[in-house]
This record gives structure tokens, sequence and C-alpha cells, in this order.
């Protein structure tokens, strides 16, 4: 490759391989003067470092490479790493460019893109790569912007075994590249390299190989990749030196045809300087007059100066925008013009009256007198001074002034008589950088500098101290009157393309805020904004003054509830007796609901231990005698279900049980740190060396590893080596071992029921208590929510007499709690909880901004129900339009700056608030250390563990790590003035339909029991983790957010545990509960079966298929949770009267289920109509069937539109049934729903929605407009214009509230 490359005429002078290895690639350069190489690996690339000392060897990833090596290199050249691995950079993450953000995801697309930059133009970029850069049809986008930026020299697909030295069989291709970045059109060949093809088998691959010709092989055949999936094999059989000998004839070849080397030489020949690092400001100008400076480029040769406009110059509307000069770097071997005369590094000022300096040839001696010649010396000597003053004066240098909490990189600050913005804000030295402003300009930064401190100095105040601070709102006040009478709004254009130049300017544009299209002040210049101002000062009850000493001090505090209701104190108690009692271990009093709740019997064992020494204390006994009436039913040791391995038991109990089983004495060790069981014995017998022991094909297992696996519940997983169809050998899973393990594994667990069995009672009650004081400890007070009155709220508005009893009860809890779970049943008002739970959370002060977040679909409901009931209440609801990239980080702002009753979002515009990065930090360094551990535990069981697993965790890893460096780099780069969820003061979230989170990232070594969901979870559920984080770091206690759903849990115990992931992380480490696998032990059972998969095979599944320890369970989840069936609550919902109709199949439908059957019996899919399966579609036949069974009995032409309309077809039959009941409902406006989730609504494409609206009208006279699909619109299905709803189970099933005149559902294929 490198003799083909590197022609005569072709000699790079800098070389850089971003992946070198050992210094395979350089191993062959010679006269080439600069070599930069970069290697990942330590080891390697000290090794790399020793091999080559004359080269710069860099010890770290490509993506560490400095911006100054952009359009650098001569030849970019390596074989780059490949896989799905993720990589952070800076300029990648936050470019605008889409392709260079997809790219991060893959780190080969990074090398191509990153590579590209670092060459200059008409540079070559040779890369030898995985074939699935040029096959997958997912990397279109990458392969379409590299020959939009570089012309296609070469691609030549290198064959499968040329790697096999290596230790591995993989498709690759070799691709060269030249940049050309001025291209206009692209070449057939480039056009063939964009798009791929299916060929037979449903292989993909790149148009570029359609005749075989740049293919390095000898023989083809039909096979696998390295993944298992199908592709095409191709195998050179002559050796390396004739794979070398027919690559380098290829290549050759292209590069002749294909090479531009005008492009490369041209280029060559001017200097690479290396692109000068450039602060924010001059970035910022040098993109806006990029394209003014290209057309000049074309006018007039390269030169010395290049104009570029003052930055805040450019922004003046006033006055005529000063011109500055920067100066480039002369060519190699081109020395200044003499009219030019460099002096000094610093540019000098241009003049925009003559194209020369006119100060730059001045008279001769000869051509003036002796007295003018030395006056014209004086002055060009005065001069030469004050032009070396001003450009000192214009040098950056140490900022002096003082260093206040809201600068920022990129502040605009004053020092001495200058203007100018800041750098390095966090280190030792920061940086003043002078600008050149007009006279206006200093104007406005006088006038805005001193409105900004005095902004900060009035937020920052009142959040530190929570108390009003008058003369700072004074002064606020006063510096922006100051500013709005010389310049008019902040928000106005001039004003605003200002501000904008300062890092926290769009903060300060939020101090105004349009209304009804006036702009007005902020709250912040009236009121408060960081903390709440409310205060009860009178009330009339005993019960009223209760409510409010909680919501003051979140306790009972006597002395304040005096003062409230003029009541004493010895009445108040008497009052309140069965309301409050006094805690001794608190040594104040508390509210029933608080005081005879959680963990009574640790409340009650304390306060006995109290009164031994306070045998007096009368209200001490009292509440003892109420804390022992509330103390749950002991469960007695018959009654509970026990399993190996759970963490809270003692390790003497399982190391007695151990030296029972195995006759010998046993030593067993838990960390608590990694979840990780050790188990030793004293002395070897036949138990541990015959009875449980089982044989692997490299390592046999003896009674102590089967041991260890049955206290961590799991499976070894032995593999053998067999010999696939080519006789390659293989390794697969032993099943035979594995089983055989399996049920000695399960052997051992049971013994240990029976074990515990056979102990003495006394044993059995000891172990019985210590479960009850550990998990059977907990009492859910009887939310009484009675006594509220709810100010403010309008029922009237709301169209209701008052507040079911449940809602009441459900505010109450939230109130007592500080949040938890509303698991309320489908129509029994959960939206109304929601808006009334968090306005009376702000009103009693227990929340200061409380956000409301639901589903798009049915936020709007939300919002309006919020106004209804709270007309006067101050909600921020931006609709989708104000939530634009552009809008909404003003928005933000405003959700910092206002004093809002609540605000209510979307989950998607959620998901866009930025979290904080330093909880972002926390969370995933904590997981990045779990699964470190979980490594290192496998790492001590060797073989026992099949590589996938590890590499999954380190894959997990790595992208962990990847995010992580994201973060890290935005922490020390926060230079912007966006405003993150930690910033803008949220202190409860209300998560309607909170089961579209459940998706929660978790660490388990069960990788092979199914149904536990993934573990790595989604972004948007850790988004959700941030945020809740945030808030229990604010307050110091778990919940801090409310859950609404009718579908809280679906029977999955990883969705119970991750929901007290999010809640309850404090109290799950009390009981000892670290991570998953520590859940499991405690309730659940597994157990390991034979089932049926997809593709009609025996598999051996494991699964955690019971719960145990049920009431304790539920008591754990009842604790923090309201749970409401439509029964419960009252509501006056009609019975549903389910009816499946039978619909005989139509003649079409009849043959081709006899088709269908002959395609299940042999596989042979010409019964259906479509090309021989696949080996892959082979295994997944079964399923092949039942797709198609789906869409014939919904409709034939899902299969193929040619089968054309029938009258007996189910969209007939649904028409003609919908019909029925639109006629008899007719008075009333009955509406209609229609589920069908096979085929939904496109506009473009024949589907089952249009077609039964077809039938609706054409065959059955009903109007069109009356009919509607979900993805258009349901306000009107209420009133009863819209009379039916097409939609889909998860579009029309979860919170549509428009059911108000329904009468009948349709569901055309059952889920």
């Amino acid at each position: 490759m490198q003799e083909a490359l590197l022609v005569p005429e072709i000699r790079p002078e800098r070389f850089l391989d971003p992946s070198a290895g050992t210094g395979m690639f350089i191993s062959t350069l010679k006269d080439v003067p600069e070599i930069h190489c970069f290697e990942k690996d330590r080891l390697t690339g000290r090794i790399l470092s020793s091999l080559y000392p004359e080269s710069r060897v860099t010890i770290d990833g490509f993506q560490s490479i400095q911006p100054y090596y952009n359009n650098y290199f001569d030849v970019v050249s390596s074989n780059i790493p490949f896989g799905n691995t993720r990589v952070y950079d800076r300029d990648f993450d936050r470019s605008e460019d889409t392709v260079r953000k997809f790219s991060l995801a893959a780190v080969h697309n990074y090398f191509f893109l990153k590579g590209m930059d670092t060459l200059r133009e008409g540079g070559i970029l040779a890369y030898i790569t995985t074939s699935g850069v040029m096959d997958s049809p997912q990397n279109r986008p990458v392969r379409e912007w590299l020959v939009n930026h570089a012309n296609l020299v070469s691609a030549i697909r290198l064959p499968d075994n040329l790697f096999t030295d290596a230790g591995t069989e993989v498709g690759s291709d070799l691709i060269v590249l030249q940049k050309n970045t001025r291209k206009s059109e692209l070449t057939e060949k480039e056009r063939n390299f964009i798009e791929t093809r299916i060929i037979s088998g449903g292989i993909h691959i790149n148009n570029s190989y359609a005749g075989l010709d740049h293919i390095v092989h000898t023989s083809v055949s039909m096979g696998k990749n390295m993944y298992g999936q199908p592709a095409m094999n191709f195998i050179h059989e002559e050796g390396v030196g004739a794979i070398s000998e027919h690559l380098r004839q290829l290549l050759a070849q292209d590069v002749e045809d294909h090479l531009d080397r005008k492009l490369y030489d041209d280029n060559l020949s001017r200097s690479n300087n290396s692109t000068i690092l450039k602060t924010e400001f001059e970035t910022l100008l040098e993109t806006a007059g990029e394209t003014e400076r290209q057309k000049v480029q074309e006018e007039r040769p390269a030169q010395l100066y290049e104009p570029m406009l003052n930055l805040f110059a450019a922004y003046a509307d006033e006055e005529q925008a000063e011109v500055q000069v920067v100066e480039s770097r002369p060519s190699p071997g081109r020395a200044p013009s003499a009219s030019r005369k460099k002096k000094g590094d610093e540019p000098e000022m241009f003049n925009l009256f003559s194209q020369e300096n006119m100060y730059e040839e001045a008279a001769t001696q000869e051509d003036m007198t002796g007295e003018r010649a030395a006056a014209e010396a004086r002055w060009q000597e005065r001069r030469q001074k004050i032009e070396e003053e001003r450009k000192k004066e214009m040098e950056p240098r140490p900022f002096t002034g003082e260093i206040r909490p809201e600068y920022k990189n990129g502040s605009l600050v004053k020092a001495g008589e200058q203007y100018g913005y800041l750098q390095g804000v966090g280190t030792p030295e920061v940086q003043f950088h002078p600008l050149r402003l007009t006279v206006t300009q200093q104007y406005r930064a006088a006038y805005y500098i001193p409105l900004r401190e005095a902004y900060h100095n009035l937020y920052n105040a009142e959040a530190e101290t929570e108390t009003e601070q008058p003369e700072l709102r004074e002064e606020l006040n006063r510096q922006y009157d100051r500013f709005h009478r010389m310049f008019r709004e902040l928000n106005g254009k001039d004003n605003a393309k200002f501000l904008l130049m300062d890092a926290g300017g769009r903060e300060m544009l939020s101090l105004e805020r349009s209304v009804d299209g006036k702009i007005q002040k902020a709250d912040i210049f009236t009121v408060p904004v960081s903390f709440n101002v409310n205060e009860v000062t009178h009330v009339d009850t005993p019960q009223e003054a209760l409510a409010a000493s909680l919501n003051k001090f979140g306790e009972v505090n006597l002395e304040y509830m005096e003062n409230l209701c003029d009541i004493g104190r010895q009445e108040l108690l008497e009052q309140l007796e069965e309301r409050i009692f006094y805690n001794p271990m608190m040594k104040s009093h508390e509210i029933k609901d608080r005081f005879i709740a959680g963990n009574v019997i640790a409340k009650a064992e304390w306060i006995e231990n109290y009164l031994k020494e306070h045998p007096d204390d009368d209200a001490g006994k009292k509440s003892l005698e109420a804390l022992r009436k509330a103390i749950p039913e002991p469960i007695s040791f018959e009654q509970l279900d026990f399993n190996l391995g759970e963490r809270w038991i003692p390790m003497s109990v399982y190391e007695e049980f151990a030296g029972y089983l195995f006759e010998t004495k046993a030593r067993i060790h838990y960390t608590e740190s990694i979840d990780e069981f050790s188990v030793s014995f004293k002395s070897s017998n036949a138990n541990i060396t015959d009875r449980y022991y089982v044989k692997g094909e490299k390592r046999g297992y003896y009674g102590d590893d089967l041991l260890k696996h049955a206290l961590h519940n799991t499976v070894p997983d032995i593999t053998k080596t067999v010999q696939d169809k080519e006789g390659n050998d293989i390794k697969v899973r032993d099943a035979e071992a594995i089983q055989l393990a399996d049920t000695k594994i399960n052997e051992i667990r049971s013994a240990f029921t029976g074990w515990l069995n056979e102990q003495l009672p006394e044993f059995k009650q000891n172990l019985a208590d210590m479960y009850n004081r550990k998990f059977n400890c907990y009492v859910r007070p009887d939310y009484d929510g009675s006594l509220q009155s709810f100010p403010f709220l309008d029922l009237k508005g709301l169209g209701i007499p008052s507040l079911y009893n449940s809602q009441k009860n459900a505010v109450w809890m939230l109130k007592m709690n500080g949040g938890g779970i509303i698991d309320h049943q489908v129509g029994t008002g959960k939206t109304l909880i929601m808006c009334v739970a968090a306005f009376e959370m702000k009103r009693l002060g227990l929340a200061n901004k409380p956000m409301i977040i639901g589903l798009k679909s049915n936020v709007h409901d939300i919002a309006d129900t919020f106004r209804r009931a709270y007309p006067n209440a101050r909600v921020l609801y931006p609709g989708r339009e104000d939530f634009t990239p552009e809008k909404r980080v003003g928005i933000f702002h405003d959700i910092k700056n206002n004093n809002w009753d609540c605000i209510i979002l979307t989950h998607d515009q959620f998901g866009k608030i930025p979290q904080s990065p330093e909880i972002q930090q926390e969370i995933y360094t904590q997981e990045i250390e779990s699964i470190e551990e979980n490594l290192a535990v496998f790492e001590q069981q060797g073989n026992e563990v099949t590589g996938w697993i590890k590499k999954g965790l380190e894959r997990r890893k790595e992208n962990l790590e990847a995010k992580l460096e994201k973060l890290e780099q935005d922490i020390k780069d926060r230079t912007d003035d966006v405003t993150d969820f930690r910033q803008m003061g949220i202190d409860h979230l209300f998560v309607d339909e909170s089961h579209n989170f459940k998706n929660l990232m978790f660490n388990t070594r069960h990788a092979r029991v199914s149904g536990l969901g993934n573990p790595e979870g989604s972004m948007k559920a850790m988004n959700m983790l941030f945020a809740i984080r945030t808030i229990q770091e604010r307050t110091g206690r778990d919940l801090g957010a409310t859950f609404l759903s009718g579908t809280t849990i679906s029977n999955s115990l990883t969705e119970l545990y991750l929901l007290f992931k999010y809640l309850r992380p404090k109290e799950m480490e009390r009981q000892g509960i670290t991570c998953f696998d520590g859940w499991a032990a405690v309730y659940a059972k597994k157990s390991t079966d034979f089932e049926f998969s997809v593709t009609n095979q025996v598999v051996q599944k494991e699964r955690f298929r019971y719960f145990i320890k049920v009431p304790e369970l539920a008591n754990f989840y009842a604790e923090i949770t309201d749970y409401k069936t439509a029964e419960d609550v009252g509501v006056d919902r009609p019975e549903l009267n389910e009816q499946l109709y039978h619909i005989p199949p139509t003649p079409q439908q009849e043959i081709f289920i006899r088709k269908l059957i002959k395609f299940a019996e042999t596989g042979d899919a010409t019964y259906i109509d479509r090309e021989p399966l696949s080996e892959a579609e082979e295994k997944a036949q079964m399923l092949i069937a039942t797709n198609y069974s789906n869409k014939m009995s919904l409709d034939m032409r899902l299969i193929d539109p040619e089968y054309g309309d029938s009258p007996g077809n189910k969209a007939s039959h649904c028409a003609a049934k919908i019909a029925e009941y639109y006629y008899k409902y007719l008075d009333q406006k009955g509406t209609q729903f229609v589920f069908s989730d096979l085929s939904t609504y496109k506009p473009d494409q024949w589907n089952i929605y249009s077609e039964i609206r077809r039938k609706l009208v054409e065959d059955h006279n009903i109007p069109e407009k009356q009919i509607r699909f979900i993805q258009e619109l349901f306000r009107d299905m209420n009133s009863g214009r819209i009379r039916f709803l097409f939609g889909s189970t998860q579009k029309l099933g979860t919170g549509v509230n428009a059911q108000e005149r329904a009468v009948a559902i349709h569901h055309l294929d059952i889920p």
C-alpha cells in the first residue's frame, strides 16, 4: 500500500498514523521529515516510542489531538479500530453538522471524519477498516459526507483470511480518499460508494463491488461474518505475497487514474503552518467574516494581511464598524513585500483611505531641509512610540479586579479605563483581553455592567439567606431604569445583540418578559424568586394551626401553634390527642401520620429503653402504647420463604449449613461493596470432589464453586468445542454440563430450606425475629385529607361539587411525605390530584417551583385543568412553537428568574433541559465503579464466564467513560449561560404516566436471565434519575418526586426495583440492598425451564418467575403509594360489555391459510410467494409464519396490494359494526374508539385506518369530518363534533382523556 501511494511525485512532509499500534504502518516510511503517531494503549504506546524515537508519539486516543493540527498533514494512514464504542470530541459534539455528531457513536466513523479534518487540502487518507463502513445502510450519511469533502481514489476489499495470523478472520476494506472541499459534483465511482444493495440471502454489499474486480480474492462463498450474520466470504488461497501483489496492482492503477496530482502539489507548495488557537471572540468573528474573506481571496493573490471586523463594532448600528487587521504568517520561501515590512507579531491598523500605509514611505533626506528632516524624524519616533503603546494596551494581561461569582470565560468586564472579556476563569491566572469599542458601545457597557452586578447581588443574597433584601431590590430597579432611560428595553434589537456578547447576557435578557405583546419587568424586580415568602399569621382551629406548623417547619412546633390560634399548649395537646404524639427520640411532638409510620418496631424498642431511665414520662408511655398497637403482626417462621444467598442472613448460618451439607468446616465471606460471596473449605472430601462436581472442557466445578453459584443464584456458563459445517473449531454452550450444574445447584438451594426446617425452635424464632425487625416493620398511615380546605381552588370552573375523598387523601399523603406514587386506575382523577398537590405544595411552602411533566398527547389537558382549577395561578406552559432551540434557552432562564406556581412541560421538553453535570458525573462514576466491580469478579471466575458477557460489560464501561469524559470537558469549558436543572430551582417533580421512564440503567450478574429488560437503560430514564437525585441532594432525603400512573408495575421484578432506585435510595441502603442482585435475593425466586423459542427451537431459559415475601414487599411499596381502583374511588363507570366477533375467512384467506400451513411444515417460502429463506431466516421460520398470519387476518392487502378489497374482510365487518353503533347513538352523539397497531395511518400509502374511513363514508354515509385519527387531534371528541377516533394501543391507550361520550371501542388486532 505504501509503495503504491508514495510514488516519486508524492512524498509527504507530514505523516499521521492515528492508531499506530507497534508501528506497522510507519515501519516502511523513509525520508519523511515529520511523523506523528497516536496509540491509546499505554504499554503498546511505550513500545512504539522505543521502536521509533524519532517519531512524535502521543499515548492517548486520537480524539486528544489538538485543533492546531487541523489542515496540517499530507498523509493520514492507519488500520483503524472499529465497533460501536462511543467517542467524545468536544468540537464534534457541539457541531451543527449532524454527521459529525452521528460519527461519535462509532469509533471507526469518527476516525474517518477526524482524519479528514487533520488533512490539508489535497492530502491523502488511507485506512484499512471493517467492511461494515461500506456495506452498512446505516452508514450511508458518513459515506456521503466523505465523498462530498474528498475525492474517492480507491476502495478495495481485502480477503477475509488476510489477518488470520493475527487471530481473526474479518471482512475489511482499504479506502483511499484525497481531501477536496471545493468539489462541485460527484463521479459515478463516488455515487456507487455511497449506495448499497441487497443480494441473495439478505446480504448488504456496497455498489463499488458490483463487478468483484476490486475485491482481492481467488474464491467466494456464502457464509457468515464475525457476528454470525449472513455475509459473502472472500478467500485468497495463494498466500500473503500474492495478496500483496494483487493489492499493489489495483491500488497503483487507482492512484494513476483517480489521484489529482495537481491538487496535491499546489497545496503542498504552500505553508502548512498550523492554525493559531483563537479566543472565543475571534472565532466568532472569523466565522462571521468567512464568506467575505473567501471572496477577497478569489479576487487577489494570497497576501500578508486580511481585514477582520471588530466584534462589537459589527453589532453597532450607530457608527461605522471599525476594522482590525489580522496578520497571517508568510509562506515558506516568500519574503514580505518591501511596502509591507513586518514590524512585529501584533496586527497594525489598516489605512482605509489608501491601499498602502501612508507612513511607510516617508520623504527621503534629499527631498527636505535638515530642519524638516529632524522634525520628521522626531514625528516618526513619536508615532512609533504611540503605536507600540497602543499595541501593548491591546495585549492580554492578568486581571487584577474582583472575580465575582457570576464571572465566566467570556464575561464582559472593565479593567482600568478599558473594556474587555475574561479567559481562564477558575484558574489562578485569569486573563483580561481588551476590546476596541466604539463610543456608543462603551456607554452601553458602562450602563450594563452595574445592572448585571445588581441583579446577581440580589439573587445570590436572597438565595443564601432566604430573607427579602429591599435595598438590593431597589438598587436593581434603579440600575434597570437607568439603562432603560438611555437605551430602552434590554430585548431591543441593538441591546440584545450587545448583551449576547457577554457570557451572562442571555440570562440578563430574561429580566424582561412579554405579556400580551408588551415588555414587562420579571418578578425578581418586585418579589423574591429564590425562596417562598408566603406565611400564615393567624388561624382559628388547632387543626389549622397544626397544618400551618407542618407547612412552615415540617414538624409540630407548639410555640408557633400557640401564637397562631391564641390557645394554650395544654388545650392544644388535648384537642389534638389522636393527631400528635410525643417522640422522646426527637424530644418533640410529631404528627400521627409521621410518628406511627415507617419502622415502628425500631421506634418502640428505642422508647422502651428510654422509659427504663425515665419511668415518669407519661407522654412517652402514651406514645409507646400507640406504637405497640401499630406494630404489624409478626410473621412466623413457618410462613416465611427463605432463599439461600439472602444478604441479611448472617454468614454464620450459611457456614453451619455448608458444614452440614459437605461434612467439613466451611468459611463463607460476603463483601457488600461488590456484592460478592467467597467460599472455602477446611478440608476436601467426596462431597466436594465427586457428589457436587461437574466436569467442563476447560475446568472442573467443585463443591465450593457450585455453593458460590447457589449463593448468587447463578449457573456457570460452561462451553465446549465443536466443529461447524466448514470444519472450523467453534465454542458453544455445553447444555448437558450446564443442566447438570443447574440440577446440583438447585439441590444445594433446596437442601438449605430443608436444613432450616430441621433446626431447633429457638434458632427458627431468632431468624424469624430478625426478619420481622428488618422487613415486617413498616406501617403505612391512614392518610386522612378531609380537613383540607384547598384555598383558591375553583370548583365551579372545574364543573364539580367537590374533590373525591381519594383525591383529598392522595394530596394529603403527598404533602406529608414530600412525594410518592399515585397508583390510581384510569379515569379516577390523577390529573386533578397532580394540579391540586402542586399548587398546595407551592402555597404552603413545601415546594417553591413544582413542575409537572406529561405525554405530548395530554399535556394540554393537564394545563387546561390547572388553569380551570386555579384561574389566577402563574403557570408556565410553553407550546411546541415556543420550545424551538432558539427560544428554549430563554424559557430556561424564565423558569429560573420568575416565581411560577407551576411549570408544565411534555416528557420530550423535559428531556431537553440540561441536567447538572456534577450530578451526572457522580452517577456515571458510581455506575462505572459497579461495572468495574463486576468485571473484577468475572476475572476471578476465569473461563467460568463467557467472553460475550465480559465484552458487554466492557463496552458499557467504555461508553459510560466517553459520556463521563464529555461531562468533565463540559464542566471544564462551561462558558455559556445555559441554565441547568439544578440552577432552575425545581424542587418537586410530578411525572404523569411515569411508566414511560421505567427503562433505567442497572447492573446485574444475572446476564442470562430472561425478562429483566435492558441493563443499559435509556437516556430518557437517566435524565429523570439525574433530576430526581438533584432534588434529593438538595433536601437530603428520599422522594422529591411524585410518580402517577395506572400501570406503575407490569409484573416485573426489575420495574419494582427501579421504581425504588428512583425514589427510595436511602431506605434501600438501610435494608442492605445496594444493587439489583441484592434486591432479587430477598424478594424473588428464580427457576430454569425449557421453552419453545420464537424460532421453534427448545431452549433453556432462566427467569425470575415468583415473588416471595409478598406482604413485606407490598408494605414497602404501600408506605409511599396511594393505590386506588375505580371501585375504591366510587367513580360511576359503565360496565364493559366485551364481545369477541368471529369472522369467517374470505376465499382468498382460505387459500393463503393452506399455503401458510405448507410453509410452516416445510420451510419452503415459495408457498407464500417470497424468495427462499436465508440461513438466518430459517431459524425464524415460525416467527415469519406468525407475522404473515397476523397481516393476513387483518387484510390481505398487507401481504400484497394485488389482492384488492373483499366484502368479507375484517375492515368491512368493522365498518359495519361502527356504523351500527353510530346510528344507534346518533341523538346522543356517541363516540367510538378504533384500535389498530398493525397498519397505522400513513398519509402516503395504503393503511387500514384510511380504508375503514373510506368504507364509513362511501358505504355507510357517515360524514368524513366526524372521523379523525389520533395523529390528528382529540379535543372535539368530548364535544361530539368528532365521533370516531383511530389510533394504536401506544398512542390511544394511554393518557387520552376523550371518553366523555364514548359508547364503543373496537380493536382490530388484539395485542
